[in-house]
């Protein structure tokens, strides 16, 4: 039919910024008053969509009556964040298993992983296996694994690599040998628990990390040294609430207000200890603390919580 109609929807999202279309013709975003002329014909189809949430579609089948108005309120639900993980192996055919899923064989990359920590394990018949879960995947990113098991004869569990290669490590204060450009340094026998293992490099900054060892386990460790010239690399600070509109101060200081386009981005963050809190009218405020290292990039995804 067509008809002319006097009505109006009122068309509301949660996030807002929400595109909404009629019969997939974009007419504005959310939050949207829209009064249908004597063009429309019902019944006709209602698309509201956000980058980054799914998309939700309603057939209207009977305009709002003359002088009316309708509200439509909807909340968005955002779409799985994901990313990759890219494995490689020695020696190779060595089977990898993500989480809980079947066992695939190596080189392998997992995508469409969902963000956050996940489990690897990595076998193969005759050597000690590896298990790692703590592996963080960050949306739209690629993470990056070379792992090296070891033999079931060898009297070792720790692999040790760096970058650039030729750093001397030492263990638990006890130099163990030297890591090189295409063999990996293998560290053992070691207790069951955990150790300290320090890179040092003429002309670069010492690393130190603590890493935990067993006996059956391959256990692998990958150290960065930075240049004693290269100036330290600066983090940055994503941040995005539901709803938009928070204002966000670091470390007490006001830095700036979540926009509607998604997040509020801090680049060049020297690395440090900073509390993070997030303020918005008729909500709690929400306080994080945050250690981003050199080069690392944090991202904050919250919602707010209404105030009682």
């Amino acid at each position: 039919m067509n008809s002319q109609n006097g009505g109006s929807y009122s068309i509301t999202s949660v996030p807002p910024g929400a595109y909404v279309k009629i019969n997939g013709i974009q007419i504005g975003i959310t939050p949207l008053l829209y009064i249908p002329n004597s063009s429309i014909l019902v019944p006709f189809s209602l698309d509201i969509g956000k980058p980054g949430y799914y998309n939700i579609t309603l057939n209207v089948s009977q305009l709002v009556h003359s002088g009316a108005q309708e509200l439509i309120s909807l909340n968005l639900i955002p779409m799985p964040k994901t990313g990759e993980i890219h494995i490689t192996s020695h020696p190779d055919g060595c089977l990898i298993q993500l989480d809980t899923n079947k066992t695939v064989p190596s080189p392998y990359t997992f995508t469409s992983v969902p963000e956050g920590k996940h489990s690897i394990v990595i076998s193969k018949t005759g050597y000690k296996s590896y298990h790692n879960s703590q592996i963080q995947v960050e949306p739209d990113s690629l993470t990056a694994l070379q792992i090296y098991l070891i033999p079931n004869y060898e009297r070792k569990e720790l692999v040790v690599t760096t970058s650039p290669p030729d750093a001397n490590i030492i263990v638990d204060g006890i130099y163990r040998g030297t890591s090189l450009k295409n063999l990996p340094l293998y560290i053992g026998p070691l207790g069951d628990g955990q150790h300290t293992v320090l890179a040092r490099l003429q002309g670069y900054r010492e690393n130190i990390a603590t890493v935990s060892t067993k006996q059956d386990l391959s256990t692998n460790l990958h150290l960065f040294l930075n240049s004693v010239n290269q100036a330290p690399t600066s983090s940055s600070i994503r941040i995005k609430t539901i709803p938009i509109g928070s204002d966000v101060t670091l470390n007490g200081i006001w830095v700036g207000t979540v926009p509607e386009t998604g997040f509020l981005i801090l680049n060049d963050i020297p690395p440090n200890r900073y509390k993070i809190t997030l303020s918005l009218t008729g909500y709690q405020n929400y306080s994080e603390w945050v250690f981003p290292i050199e080069g690392e990039t944090i991202t904050i995804d919250k919602k707010l919580e209404k105030m009682i």
